[in-house]
């Protein structure tokens, strides 16, 4: 017998009819040559059976990959599978098991089935699988090809796969075998009984290629099968599935077409305003048609399948989706700039959707909504840079762009030091000893944003020397008063290196306030 998908070659079938040659010149008494030639033909088995092994592991290599591409269709029939594979496995080891056994009987502890000596003795045989244990060896081994053909016959139809049903029936029978004029022949007695040992090694060896033949023909037959039993539909109809009915102009319609039941291998063809759908989604043809007019937009198509006949089936499928203009208005409730440190406050809203629809994404600044604003505040290091506000509308439970606006980040301009409420000029004496601190003041900024003067020092020319004094504060010290008021009239008292800390964190250098004592 050979695998179904493993054909008999004309080498084994040359093996089979030397090994039927052989066996009846042994019955002849034929020795020499004849005996090398069992040899030859074992070897001959052995290798066949290595053969037809790696076919069967490219073929549980075939199957392994299609259940790991489609797991749900492919599972059942792998698991059995692997069952078939777990039990030829167990009956060739147990047969390799037993030609160990019969060579090291004849050859010694370090023979093998593949090299041994007394391949002429024809008392290994019988005593090993016959005499000894009262027979339990053939026992053990014929009722485990039974169960392994009884195994193998279950994964079969009897009524629709009968040539496989009879080949294994035949291939694995192990019952009496008739002869006239005398009492039925045992399986063992053919096979061991006033046999070379080198032709029952032959024997052996052809059950493991039988086995392995057999296993191949069940795989192959399971393999088929994953598709045998795939769903067959008779009633199709088309389905339109469109992910939205309302587009924003310059957005894409897009919908999912189908039939009700379908084939992976078997998909539909779609052709919608004369054009063939080309995309496809597990199974179903994905339409995508222009927003580019604004209103109602009509298509009108057909879907094509083929029949388990073999014939096209064809149906007509229309339909409409409605494209608006897109409208979004997004208006910084300040100025038309980020300011880094800064909460800018900005509105954003479109025309017809309500905000909780809308999806808003922002880049290189961190926001959060407060109440139906959103505060924006530049991240470090991005001044000088831009933020892209990027604003989606959930239509129909899609995602959909409406529209995006660029703006500018820039640094928080740097606050006016004032002494006495100036910058500079002539004021009196007593003005200046009346102050207590340096300020740092916002001119014309929108923002109401407090920067707090840190340092600064006094300088005024005395006594001929240039004199300073520190404050670490914004606070006017007792050092810097005595020196003001030894300065006479023109004197000029100057307020140097004054730096003052933003709501940021940052600092500032503000320059000098220069005053004429007057």
């Amino acid at each position: 017998m050979s695998g179904g998908n493993c054909p008999e070659t004309p080498r084994q079938k040359m093996i089979g009819m030397m090994y039927l040659f052989l066996t009846a010149m042994l019955a002849l008494n034929v020795s020499g040559e004849l005996l090398q030639a069992f040899v030859t033909l074992d070897e001959g088995f052995v290798q066949s059976r290595n053969t037809v092994e790696a076919k069967n592991n490219v073929m549980y290599s075939q199957f392994e990959n299609s259940y790991d591409s489609n797991t749900k269709k492919v599972e059942a029939h792998w698991n059995n599978a692997k069952s078939i594979r777990v039990k030829a496995d167990s009956l060739v080891e147990h047969i390799e098991d037993l030609k160990i056994l019969l060579s090291q009987k004849a050859g010694g502890p370090e023979a093998t089935p593949y090299n041994y000596t007394g391949i002429d003795n024809q008392d290994i045989a019988p005593q090993i699988m016959i005499t000894e244990r009262n027979s339990a060896r053939s026992d053990e081994l014929k009722q485990r090809i039974t169960e392994y053909r009884d195994f193998l016959l279950n994964y079969l139809n009897p009524e629709k796969d009968t040539m496989l049903t009879a080949a294994f029936k035949k291939t694995f029978d192990v019952e009496p075998i008739p002869v006239e004029d005398g009492l039925p022949k045992s399986w063992e007695s053919t096979k061991f009984e006033h046999m070379p040992l080198a032709a029952s090694m032959g024997m052996l060896s052809k059950i493991q290629g039988d086995v392995r033949n057999a296993e191949a023909d069940v795989v192959g037959y399971l393999f088929n099968q994953i598709d045998a039993s795939s769903f067959k539909f008779t009633t199709v109809k088309p389905l339109i599935i469109p992910t939205s009915t309302q587009v924003l102009k310059g957005d894409e319609y897009e919908a999912r077409l189908l039939f009700a039941a379908y084939d992976e291998n078997n998909l539909p063809r779609v052709k919608v305003n004369g054009k063939e759908v080309t995309k496809y989604e597990e199974g179903k043809a994905v339409l995508q048609l222009p927003g580019s007019k604004v209103g109602e937009n009509k298509w009108k198509g057909t879907i094509t399948i083929m029949g388990p006949d073999g014939s096209d089936v064809t149906e007509n499928i229309e339909g409409s989706y409605m494209v608006n203009a897109p409208n979004v208005v997004i208006s910084p409730t300040k100025m038309n700039v980020f300011y880094g440190g800064v909460e800018n406050p900005v509105e954003i809203s479109v025309p017809g959707v309500s905000a909780s629809q809308l999806r808003v994404e922002m880049t290189n600044v961190s926001y959060k909504e407060k109440g139906n604003s959103y505060i924006v505040v530049p991240k470090p290091g991005t001044s000088g840079k831009t933020s892209k506000i990027t604003v989606y509308a959930m239509i129909d439970n899609v995602k959909q762009k409406v529209g995006s606006q660029t703006f500018r980040i820039k640094r928080v301009p740097n606050p006016v030091a004032r002494v006495a409420g100036t910058t500079g000029g002539k004021v009196g004496k007593n003005v200046i000893l009346a102050q207590k601190a340096v300020f740092a003041e916002m001119d014309d900024f929108d923002f109401d944003l407090e920067f707090k003067v840190t340092r600064f020092s006094v300088s005024a020319l005395k006594g001929g020397f240039i004199i300073d004094e520190q404050s670490k504060s914004n606070r006017i010290t007792k050092e810097q008063r005595e020196l003001i008021k030894g300065l006479s009239r023109g004197s000029k008292v100057s307020f140097e290196n004054i730096r003052a800390k933003g709501p940021d964190g940052s600092t500032r250098d503000l320059g000098t306030v220069t005053l004429v004592v007057d």
